[in-house]
């Protein structure tokens, strides 16, 4: 049997996106424990970039007097063709139910942090968190933060954004207002954003299977004879 160039383009183009579909990479790219105590300046918050799949950072902040660590800034770029999926606080321990984090548009923070008008969307999280749109305390430990600082009910009188989060670089600010010490990670998911060409893939993979399929009903088929 002679197969058609197209189907043996298609064949190796479901060949090549069975590869790019693979599990993404996982990488904790910042571990305080590990290289040292993320910003505490906004105007030079510490900078990071992301890679395709899981992005972690983990750190601890202490907040506000007698504490001296009380906001971690990082900025976290995303490059060009990828966007963030999602931002999960995957982690929280702390004597205090909650602490803070928002972000802004750009590489440095601009105004006060304590203004809700400059932040493009922001969020408690923790144990109990409390947050403006009127549910009770509940954990965010394991939930992604994103959908919910792009919600006006959720953070009243923010500038808003649309998620995903597309490339750029945005501030994140990571805050313990209370004197006890907040352990916590966030876990990011950076992914490809579809190409015009994907649509290749997908006739690829259909004439894989639809060969597949031939071959075993031709196969029974001789069986059956």
């Amino acid at each position: 049997m002679h197969y058609s160039s197209v189907t043996k383009k298609s064949l190796f183009s479901a060949a090549i996106c069975a590869l790019l579909a693979a599990a993404p990479a996982k990488a904790i790219i910042f571990d305080e424990a590990v290289s040292g105590d993320l910003s505490n300046d906004k105007a030079a918050p510490t900078a990071l970039t992301l890679t395709p799949g899981l992005n972690s950072v983990i750190g601890t902040v202490n907040g506000f007097p007698p504490g001296t660590d009380a906001q971690d800034w990082v900025s976290f770029t995303i490059p060009t063709g990828f966007v963030m999926t999602s931002y999960v606080n995957s982690k929280y321990g702390s004597e205090d139910d909650q602490g803070f984090t928002g972000f802004q548009v750009g590489s440095s923070f601009s105004g006060d942090e304590f203004t809700a008008g400059n932040y493009a969307g922001y969020a408690h999280f923790g144990t109990g968190a409390t947050n403006p749109d009127g549910t009770p305390p509940s954990s965010t430990v394991g939930v992604d933060l994103l959908p919910l600082m792009a919600d006006p009910s959720f953070a009243p009188g923010a500038i808003g954004f649309t998620p995903p989060l597309g490339a750029g670089t945005y501030t994140f600010l990571i805050q313990q207002g209370n004197d006890v010490t907040t352990g916590y990670q966030f876990d990011m998911t950076l992914r490809a954003v579809p190409e015009p060409g994907s649509s290749l893939c997908l006739l690829g993979i259909g004439v894989l299977v639809t060969f597949a399929l031939r071959r075993r009903l031709c196969y029974s088929d001789r069986r059956i004879r």
